[in-house]
């Protein structure tokens, strides 16, 4: 069986990645190459190796959908808020703790846009929790992946 698309996947990761270098996203590259190395010596075509594919192309397909979307949406309603409150856009990893400093002690004094970025930190929480769970489960469906990879039959 080809594995061809096993690394173009992972050409897009690594391109996704580099698209936004600001947050820190789940590196399935070890991953990815123990399926490899173990995908080899195994027989593919079986039942267990079809589900290994399928494992794995879910696990990158979640985190690929939580990093590009997720983390997009999440970095701008911070970047919204920390403007509301008359701070720079953030450009840093730590942008949810910055935001919770700027929340703290705010550039501006009215309340409409202090009320605005309380409603924005609300609804980013949210989403950084749905975030986590995704984040969670792509590991646990790579961790799926690698498990039935290793009990595929051998060529």
């Amino acid at each position: 069986m080809n594995f061809t698309h096993i690394g173009r996947l992972g050409v897009v990761i690594a391109a996704s990645s580099l698209a936004i270098t600001h947050v820190q996203a789940h590196d399935f590259t070890s991953e990815i190459a123990k399926f490899r190395a173990t995908a080899e010596k195994k027989n593919m075509d079986s039942p267990d190796g079809v589900a290994a594919i399928i494992a794995l192309e879910r696990a990158q397909g979640e985190i690929e959908q939580a990093d590009v979307r997720m983390l997009l949406r999440i970095r701008s309603m911070t970047n919204n808020a920390l403007k509301a409150l008359g701070d720079q856009p953030a450009f840093l990893t730590s942008e949810i703790k910055r935001l919770e400093a700027a929340m703290a002690n705010p550039q501006t004094t009215d309340p409409a846009k202090i009320a605005e970025a309380k409603a924005i930190y609300s609804r980013l929480v949210v989403e950084k929790k749905a975030y986590d769970a995704l984040d969670k489960s792509a590991g646990d469906q790579m961790n799926t992946a690698l498990k039935l990879v290793e009990t595929a039959p051998t060529k």
